[in-house]
C-alpha cells in the first residue's frame, strides 16, 4: 500500500511538474542574436558654433548602419499571465555614416567632405530595457504571443571619431589641445510584441520585435589648452531601431 502511494505521489509530481509551463513564479533566462534595423535613422545638419559665430552646414546629415548584437533577458511570471522582463546585452558598437561638407566657419571658411570619412563616428551603446509583458492563453499552451512596454535607460561609451576629422578639430583646438565627444543619456519608452514555444519540459524557443524610439545629442568640441572651448560642432541624431531577437530560455 505504501509503495502504491509513493508511487501515486510522483507520478502526480512529474505530472504537475511538468504542466506548469509559464506559471506565477517561473524564472526564465533567454540568450540569442539580435539585429538592430537602423533604416529609420537621420542626423539634423552640423551646427558650428565659434568665437566667428553660429553657422548650419546645409545638407549635412547622416545614418546609423544596421548590427547585429547579443542578448540575455531574465523574465518573471509575477501571475500566469503578466511578466517582468529585463532585457539586456553586449552593447553593439554604432557606426554613424555622414554625408554633405562642413563649413564651421561660415560659407566663407574653410569646408571638409564628409562623404569619404566613413564612418565618421562610431561608439558602444548601453541600453538595458525593463518589460511589462502580457502573456496569451494558459500557462501550460505550448505557443504564447505576448505584448510589452517598457522603460529604456541608454548612455554611451567609447566614442571615437575619424581621424582625419578628428585631425581637423585638433588643428583648430591648437597645441595643448584636444577633440571632445559627448553623446546624451536619455530615457525612452520602448514597445515589444513576440511569442515563446515550450519545446521540452524546461526549454523554450522565443522570438520578438521590439521598437525603441530612440535620440541624442552629438557635440563634438575643439578644446584649447587652457580649457575654452572655441568650436562646438552639434546634431541631433534620430536613431529609432527596430530590433528582431531570436533566442533559446530555460525555466529555472
Amino acid at each position: 500500500m505504501m509503495k502504491k502511494l509513493a508511487c501515486l505521489a510522483l507520478t502526480t509530481g512529474a505530472i504537475c511538474s511538468s504542466a506548469m509551463g509559464q506559471s506565477a513564479g517561473s524564472l526564465i533566462s533567454s540568450v540569442g542574436a539580435t539585429w538592430l534595423d537602423f533604416g529609420r535613422s537621420s542626423a539634423t545638419p552640423l551646427q558650428s558654433t565659434s568665437a566667428a559665430g553660429t553657422f548650419t552646414s546645409p545638407g549635412t546629415g547622416g545614418e546609423i548602419h544596421n548590427t547585429f548584437t547579443a542578448k540575455l533577458s531574465t523574465t518573471y511570471f509575477v501571475t500566469d499571465n503578466i511578466a517582468l522582463d529585463l532585457a539586456a546585452g553586449v552593447p553593439p558598437k554604432l557606426k554613424l555614416y555622414a554625408q554633405g561638407n562642413v563649413s564651421p566657419f561660415g560659407p566663407g571658411g574653410p569646408s571638409l567632405g564628409l562623404e569619404n570619412l566613413q564612418p565618421l563616428a562610431t561608439t558602444r551603446a548601453w541600453c538595458p530595457t525593463l518589460f511589462v509583458k502580457y502573456y496569451f492563453f494558459d500557462a501550460q499552451t505550448k505557443l504564447r504571443p505576448y505584448v510589452g512596454i517598457g522603460g529604456n535607460y541608454t548612455w554611451y561609451s567609447h566614442d571615437e571619431l575619424n581621424s582625419t576629422f578628428s585631425g581637423a578639430l585638433q588643428e583648430v583646438a591648437g597645441p595643448g589641445g584636444k577633440v571632445k565627444v559627448s553623446l546624451s543619456p536619455s530615457w525612452n519608452p520602448a514597445f515589444d510584441v513576440g511569442a515563446s514555444y515550450n519545446f521540452s519540459k524546461n526549454w523554450y524557443a522565443t522570438a520578438s520585435v521590439t521598437y525603441l524610439p530612440l535620440k541624442t545629442n552629438a557635440t563634438v568640441s575643439s578644446v584649447a589648452a587652457n580649457g575654452q572651448t572655441v568650436l562646438a560642432n552639434k546634431t541631433r541624431i534620430t536613431a529609432d531601431p527596430v530590433i528582431v531577437f531570436l533566442g533559446i530560455g530555460y525555466r529555472f
